[in-house]
């Protein structure tokens, strides 16, 4: 059985992405990984417009190995829960196209390539979800869904890989229940 030091979500040790949410959530999202995305943390300052309701969130999610973290910083509380995708990704050390088998594990379908920021993509859709998704080395770089009549983009506005990530940006602040 591998630890979480041997699997890799992403081709890059550590990272930081800026995106821009934009249709029916608007704001930005910053996300950090380290350990070649086992560790990973979003920051999320949105706007929420769901049939006419406006919502404004702050949000972290905080994902290490097996756990994630869901911090709502207007509640000061975070919810704990197993992360999602862990069963998924595929076993094995060195994985090449690990981010490849897990989009394959989703369901998605490899249809086509393109460029974001200037960078090569190749473009994964999953039809049944109404998601397409531009990635990059593992890393989504743009992200549409359009599902239930809504739609909702991320698209990324700057890229730094293999950075020195501070150790707080995976912390969940002293003050937040969990």
């Amino acid at each position: 059985i591998l630890s979480a030091q041997d699997m890799k979500r992403y081709d890059f040790k550590s990272g930081k992405v800026e995106y821009k949410l934009s249709g029916a959530t608007t704001g930005t999202q910053t996300m950090f990984f380290d350990n070649y995305g086992m560790k990973e943390a979003k920051y999320a300052d949105m706007s929420i417009d769901m049939m006419g309701v406006k919502q404004k969130k702050n949000t972290l999610t905080l994902l290490d190995g097996k756990d994630t973290y869901v911090v709502d910083w207007e509640k000061g509380t975070a919810v704990k829960m197993a992360t999602p995708l862990y069963n998924m990704f595929p076993k094995g050390k060195n994985l090449q196209h690990a981010g490849e088998k897990m989009m394959e594990n989703m369901g998605a379908e490899k249809t086509g390539t393109a460029k974001v920021l200037n960078k090569n993509c190749d473009v994964w859709e999953i039809k049944k979800a109404g998601m397409k998704m531009w990635m990059w080395e593992s890393i989504p770089l743009k992200v549409e869904v359009n599902m239930m009549g809504m739609k909702m983009n991320q698209e990324a506005t700057s890229v730094e890989t293999d950075i020195k990530i501070p150790a707080s940006k995976f912390e969940i602040p002293k003050n937040i229940k969990v």
